[in-house]
């Protein structure tokens, strides 16, 4: 984008002309990224709301109350279920988070030239989304440091991996990332600039946009989200999951001859157990990591190319490819609750128990109600004083039906 004014006096025909043009099929272009990229980031909140939440609901069951889960949901629930504590750490919270603080404004930015919210909010905006992509991508290295305990260490670390001490290096983690982004919320401001003959206005790292920011500092910011956002959790990850993988290959499967009667530590349904939720963060983990690369990968070209931009180097090739990258990493929040159902059998019942219960509740709930309705109005009729003979004759029959549809309903 041109970031000055330009100006027509000096310039020929020809040259206004090509410029002009060029600028009428930027608009086009503009405005149609402007309806498809808010349309898919709508379908992708709607989606990841509902999946989200339907994890969050599931984690009301007491069988899915240990550690992992605890990570995945960010849950803790006491034995009464009387007081829910959501805590926004977990990666089913962390995916609501990101999905209502980053995907909404994106789209908005998307379909308008201008900054329409107050300046405060561009810090603020800008903060949470940094922040909230660190809780997604560290929650799922907490839990492959749980995973590598339950199946390298699972006795010695039984007391360890309690929801206690869970929620304790969640807490500590995410205090972390949040005082470590303080500083990416001070260097956002408010970008005008004049495209053209079109005055705008965006949320940017103001000192990169105009190319005032030497390229260590540009370079730092860049690569600093792809070491800490991207490669060091995802190394960690890895290396803990070849530990994983090794000792699961070399665990007697069930049944086999090789398996002691009287083992405890790798009891068929316990191994059978550990590989299942095993298989199921590692899909997890490995969907993320495809999801987030692509943008990564604009993120480290970005730091490269400074001060120059993609955008010039590349032309709309690179603002399709960077708007692309950008759509799947931010649909990576609506794919776990998906991952969840088709992998996890407990939760996969849960997911349905939850929809059953809503439909059916919904729908016999009005019936109920209409029910109640229905007899209440009956009563009051009998109740006139022209119709006491039959309100003597049905009295018995009504108040026998009436609370039938009373004990339904509270059953319900």
């Amino acid at each position: 984008m041109i970031a000055e004014m330009i100006s027509f006096a000096n310039m020929s025909d020809e040259a206004i002309f090509k410029l002009m043009s060029f600028y009428n099929e930027t608009k086009e272009f503009e405005d149609m990224i402007g309806v498809i990229i808010p349309t898919i980031f709508a379908f992708v909140i709607a989606v990841g709301l509902v999946g989200n939440l339907l994890v969050v609901i599931v984690a009301l069951n007491r069988q899915m109350r240990n550690s992992t889960y605890t990570l995945i949901i960010g849950m803790l629930v006491n034995k009464r279920f009387a007081d829910v504590k959501l805590i926004f750490s977990g990666l089913a919270c962390s995916d609501l988070m990101f999905l209502t603080l980053c995907v909404p404004f994106t789209a908005i930015d998307y379909s308008s030239p201008v900054w329409i919210f107050p300046h405060w909010m561009c810090n603020m905006i800008n903060y949470l989304q940094h922040a909230s992509a660190y809780f997604s991508v560290w929650t799922l290295t907490l839990m492959a440091v749980d995973r590598f305990l339950a199946v390298c260490y699972p006795v010695e670390s039984m007391t360890l991996r309690s929801t206690r001490n869970t929620l304790i290096l969640l807490t500590i983690t995410y205090t972390v990332i949040l005082i470590s982004q303080v500083p990416v919320a001070k260097i956002h401001d408010i970008y005008e600039y004049q495209f053209i003959i079109e005055s705008r206005s965006t949320c940017a790292i103001v000192n990169i946009a105009k190319g005032e920011a030497s390229v260590a500092e540009a370079r730092s910011y860049f690569f600093s989200f792809n070491v800490f956002g991207y490669i060091l959790p995802l190394g960690i990850t890895c290396v803990l999951y070849y530990c994983m993988l090794k000792r699961l290959w070399y665990t007697p499967r069930p049944g086999s001859c090789h398996q002691s009667a009287g083992s405890t530590r790798h009891r068929p349904d316990s191994v059978k157990a550990k590989r299942k939720v095993t298989r199921l963060v590692m899909c997890v983990v490995v969907i993320w990591a495809v999801c987030w690369l692509p943008l990564n990968i604009c993120f480290f070209c970005s730091g490269l190319v400074y001060p120059d931009t993609l955008v010039i180097r590349g032309g709309k090739f690179a603002v399709i490819v960077q708007i692309s990258s950008q759509v799947l990493a931010y649909t990576n929040s609506c794919l776990n609750p998906l991952l969840y159902a088709l992998m996890s059998e407990n939760f996969r019942k849960g997911f349905m128990r939850v929809i059953s219960v809503t439909i059916y509740q919904c729908s016999f709930g009005c019936c109920c109600k209409s029910q109640l309705r229905s007899h209440r109005f009956e009563v009051t009729f009998y109740n006139q004083p022209s119709h006491a003979n039959n309100l003597s004759r049905s009295a018995s029959t009504h108040c026998k039906s009436t609370t039938q549809v009373l004990e339904v309903c509270s059953a319900v």
